[in-house]
């Protein structure tokens, strides 16, 4: 007669077949931190994961207020639209002394926008001009797509200054500071920082005048 093995002897092994498939707290932590990594170093890899995650839907662009927008009505993917429409890029790391330039003056609008993994936080933030909007003054605005990220990062503060101080000598520098940075949802229009076109100034000591250009150092956390 055949025999048929007692369940209790099959236990064991089913016990050790579902521990091996069961994924430890460790290995989703050491997931997270791969990808945390992968995220800061930037490039193909960090684009594929930002995108996997799921999209923050808006009423409207965080940066309509600023008549830049191409596209009117809700948004549903804000990462995705500022990519695509207002081509951002991203970053590994928030600017230090970053030269934001022009090829020329200030004939019409001007921005650009970048994406920054900060302690797995996604930040964006843009430096512009919209002549509609101002003819005197840029702006700078800093922001995140979630609350909870904004929560999480903390204060943020963004200064600029020219590369030739000679030529802005009423004003030597600009700096904007929020006890915790916008997110998306709000009204960015009432945390923008608004600063004198004056602070781009002409690269005269590398030999291109006609280019205009201001430095921009943004901090994101309490400050040591």
């Amino acid at each position: 007669s055949r025999e048929v093995p007692e369940p209790a002897a099959m236990a064991p092994e089913r016990r050790r077949r579902e521990a091996e498939a069961t994924v430890t707290g460790k290995d989703i932590l050491d997931t997270v931190a791969k990808k945390m990594k992968i995220v800061k170093e930037g490039g193909a890899a960090a684009e594929a994961i930002l995108s996997s995650a799921s999209a923050v839907r808006c009423r409207r662009c965080p940066l309509h207020w600023a008549g830049s927008c191409p596209r009117p009505g809700p948004i549903k993917d804000v990462r995705e639209h500022l990519v695509q429409d207002h081509k951002f890029v991203t970053r590994k790391n928030l600017p230090v002394k970053k030269r934001f330039c022009t090829a020329s003056g200030f004939e019409g609008p001007r921005e650009w926008g970048h994406l920054v993994s900060q302690r797995g936080q996604l930040v964006a933030y843009v430096v512009g001009y919209q002549p509609s909007f101002s003819k005197s003054h840029a702006y700078v605005s800093v922001f995140t797509l979630r609350q909870s990220d904004a929560q999480a990062l903390g204060p943020v503060s963004a200064s600029l200054a020219p590369l030739e101080p000679k030529e802005s000598s009423c004003m030597r520098s600009a700096k904007f500071s929020w006890s915790e940075v916008p997110n998306a949802s709000m009204d960015l229009e009432q945390a923008a920082g608004l600063f004198p076109l004056r602070l781009f100034s002409g690269r005269v000591a590398e030999g291109r005048p006609h280019e205009r250009a201001v430095e921009v150092t943004i901090e994101a956390g309490p400050t040591r």
